[in-house]
């Protein structure tokens, strides 16, 4: 989920007059009361990914201070899952000239070659437009550090939000924008969102433009994409002459954020109150209630795994679960939180 700096007063009362009467007669939400842990880490934890490759078996964490202008915490964290230990992994040959912000990341191997893939917001950049410059970090995961390997960069790469691996060498990338930090774009719900592909040497526009694309990740020869302004998962065939088919809508809550797998069931996050969030974007604090869920890929049927006010964790972003737990992670505050579940998965 990336967030962006405005001023509401920008923008005329009419205009907001109706999402305030909407949001206002959202429901209360309970805190979540079950049995958990803390993990704490870095800032900004937004995207996780589990590393079970090559004997490993841990999460790395992609974290990204988004309140102050201190970045000394920024990079990516190692959970150990047998040892509970947490490092952050140092980084190797990152040029002078890029500036680490990650947000969405995933975990390939390319020729035998364990790769972490970031997606990457500069907010300073003189050679580039005032937004900054936006790109796909791609790392040598290695046990004990990363290495960086190149910086890609495109203009279809308009406003990142989320990446994951074709399992092909290549890379998928959501564009939660058709132009970067447009209010516009969010306040009518306008679809100008898409998602682009990387095989390695040519990138290209994927399905349809949507509200909001978010969260991605390839299941079984599909691409499945979720949209935060949208109520349904959309997903295509992958076709092997590049092409893209069969489009389905799985049914969804909305204010959905980043894609996991567990088995044959897809599992994201739902932020469940716009304004809330919004508050929570300046102040820890100010809680944003939210959600994770599974949807599963055969029945379309729904579960809830964790449903919270905001008091225990807010504004959650990732769900992934492994080995009976359910560890979810966050846009903000430094922390992600481990659940034991009960039940098949």
């Amino acid at each position: 989920m990336r967030t962006t700096s405005f001023s509401w007063k920008r923008i005329p009362v009419f205009v907001l007059f109706p999402y305030v009467i909407f949001l206002s007669s959202c429901s209360q939400y309970p805190t979540f009361s079950s049995e958990y842990s803390r993990i704490e880490v870095g800032p900004g934890p937004e995207d996780m990914a589990v590393d079970t490759l090559f004997g490993a078996e841990r999460l790395i964490v992609s974290c990204d201070e988004r309140r102050t202008e201190d970045h000394t915490r920024n990079g990516f964290y190692e959970y150990n899952i047998r040892t509970g230990k947490l490092v952050k992994l140092p980084i190797e040959g990152l040029p002078a000239d890029v500036a680490l912000h990650p947000h969405g990341i995933d975990i390939g191997v390319v020729d035998s070659v364990r790769i972490l893939y970031c997606v990457n917001h500069e907010k300073k950049a003189d050679e580039f437009p005032s937004e900054g410059r936006q790109s796909i970090l791609v790392f040598e995961l290695l046990n004990d550090r990363v290495v960086f390997k190149q910086q890609l960069t495109s203009e279809l790469i308009i406003s990142p939000n989320d990446v994951c691996t074709d399992h092909q060498g290549g890379i998928y990338v959501s564009n939660d924008s058709g132009k970067r930090n447009s209010i516009w774009e969010k306040l009518f719900e306008l679809k100008r969102s898409f998602v682009v592909h990387y095989d390695g040497k040519t990138w290209t526009a994927v399905g349809d433009k949507l509200k909001y694309a978010n969260g991605v990740g390839v299941k079984n020869g599909r691409l499945y994409i979720t949209g935060t302004q949208e109520k349904t998962v959309i997903s295509y065939a992958i076709n092997a002459d590049g092409t893209y088919s069969d489009r389905r809508e799985l049914p969804a809550l909305k204010g959905n954020d980043n894609i996991t797998f567990s088995g044959n069931k897809l599992v994201t996050t739902a932020h469940l109150d716009f304004m809330k969030f919004l508050k929570h974007v300046k102040h820890a604090d100010k809680p944003s209630p939210c959600a994770v869920y599974t949807i599963d890929l055969s029945t379309q049927q729904l579960d809830t795994l964790y449903f919270d006010s905001g008091i225990t964790l807010s504004a959650a972003s990732t769900g992934l679960i492994y080995n009976g737990n359910l560890y979810v992670a966050q846009v903000f505050n430094p922390f992600i939180m481990k659940v034991p579940l009960t039940g098949p998965q």
